[in-house]
């Protein structure tokens, strides 16, 4: 899938707060929306990620602790040797595991004997794990690591050298709250020294283990509490409109993660066993999350206003790419060549996202075949924009030949006909009266004060029938 790769750490100051368990959830959703994905157990003193695909890989027979100790031994080693594929459950993506390590007798003991002051200073173990990161992001869509705990060696790798974003997961206390502040500002101080270049690291605190349908009103206050201590978390990423507590604390309660004890028994994946259909249980708050994720923490203020169709964005995203992209052919009068070039350039971030390839008149050869090789352009495109003007539809050859049969792979369900008016025309007595035309007000293109904002209206129209399109048409 065509995405910027992304490096998240979910990490917890205290323990029992439910991280790996949300990890765990959020892989599988990414994986089955189309990404790959990549999960890494460094919770090494207390592993436990692989218990959640048990019943998909079994026992591990190898991990960090071996890649590690691999390395240590010969100062060199392919982290591809110690992945652990996730078969039967992500679907259309990939998910794939480098576990903590052979869950042995022995294991604690190995795990000791990694000192990590001298596999920097000795080994120089931080410039390989730079490559290591640099190979992850190119091969994987998202990368999540299941931090340590608290203040630790280990810790420090996974919220300061390798992570884009990090999650920070506490349940409603004094201690979490208090232990998140400090955790991040230990974190931003490191990161100002850090000897790599890096984007500034994005933070997204996530309330877990909730409860608000016994004790709603303490819910809510709890909510108003971290919004108003953690707001300089959200603020580098937070859309302007929601700075303000009461938004901020719309968006934590979209994102907190609710306490069913259902799922306190073992190590369940309710985002497979139950979906996430259901508002009051925890797989419709992984959902929530793993969208958020995936669209890289843009686009929330849509989120608060429509959660499903932030959601449903993102799934019919990975389908749109799945799919490949859809043929559109451009039908125009010659006079509307400058128009039909200015689309195009409006059109090129659909075509950078791999949804669309355009094709028109100058995609064919000249000569004897040329109406031959349209009509077999027509057969082939998904949908087609007609450039409504005088003199569009002043033109014979495309009353006559290219609308009809436009309309007929219209009428067929084969293809989608959007005609786009650039300037203005008495088309509502012509047979394309009956199409929804863009711009939607019905204002050509040429009569707008604006022409950008009416190009946007165009192609945001054009987006929602590629999505429609891709749906009806698996």
């Amino acid at each position: 899938m065509k995405t910027e790769s992304s490096i998240i750490t979910f990490y917890s100051y205290k323990g029992g707060v439910g991280r790996t368990f949300s990890l765990a959830n959020t892989a599988v959703l990414l994986a089955r929306w189309g990404f790959r994905v990549l999960c890494i157990d460094w919770d090494l003193e207390a592993p436990g990620l692989h218990l959640y695909f048990k019943p998909w890989i079994g026992e591990p027979k190898r991990g960090l602790v071996e890649m590690i100790s691999a390395f240590m031994a010969h100062n060199q080693v392919k982290w591809q040797d110690y992945l652990t594929i996730v078969d039967g459950i992500n679907r259309e993506g990939e998910l794939s595991l480098i576990c903590a390590g052979q869950p042995s007798d022995d294991y604690f003991e190995r795990m000791q004997a990694l000192i990590w002051p001298d596999l920097y200073d000795t080994y120089n173990f931080g410039v390989v794990l730079e490559d290591w990161r640099q190979e992850w992001k190119a091969t994987y869509d998202f990368i999540l690591i299941d931090s340590r705990t608290g203040v630790t060696d280990i810790g420090g790798i996974c919220t300061v050298q390798l992570p884009d974003v990090l999650v920070l997961l506490a349940t409603a206390n004094q201690q979490n709250l208090d232990g998140i502040k400090q955790v991040t500002q230990s974190i931003k101080r490191q990161r100002d020294y850090f000897p790599f270049d890096r984007a500034q690291l994005l933070m997204l605190p996530v309330v877990t283990r909730f409860e608000t349908r016994v004790e709603y009103e303490r819910g809510q206050e709890w909510l108003d509490k971290f919004a108003q201590e953690l707001e300089p978390l959200y603020s580098p990423w937070l859309h302007k409109k929601l700075s303000q507590n009461r938004r901020l604390r719309e968006l934590l309660n979209h994102i907190r993660i609710p306490s069913v004890p259902y799922w306190s028994f073992g190590e369940r994946l309710p985002v497979v066993e139950k979906g996430t259909d259901d508002h009051d249980d925890v797989g419709f708050a992984f959902e929530t999350l793993a969208a958020l994720l995936a669209h890289h923490l843009a686009g929330h203020e849509r989120l608060l206003h429509d959660r499903d169709a932030y959601v449903g964005a993102m799934q019919r995203q990975t389908l749109l790419e799945r799919k490949g992209p859809l043929r559109v052919f451009i039908s125009y009068a010659h006079a509307d060549k400058a128009l039909r070039d200015e689309l195009k350039i409006h059109l090129s971030s659909l075509r950078r996202q791999g949804l669309i390839e355009t094709v028109d008149d100058q995609s064919l050869s000249m000569g004897q075949e040329w109406h031959q090789e349209l009509t077999g352009y027509l057969e082939e495109v998904n949908i087609i924009l007609l450039l409504v003007s005088a003199d569009f539809i002043a033109s014979d050859y495309i009353y006559n030949v290219e609308m009809p049969r436009a309309l007929e792979l219209h009428e067929e369900g084969k293809a989608r006909v959007i005609p786009i008016l650039v300037r203005p025309a008495i088309w509502q007595e012509t047979p394309i009266a009956q199409l929804q035309a863009l711009p939607l007000n019905g204002r050509p293109l040429t009569a707008w004060f604006n022409q950008d904002e009416a190009w946007l209206d165009v192609v945001q129209g054009i987006r929602q029938v590629i999505e429609e399109f891709s749906v009806t048409h698996p």
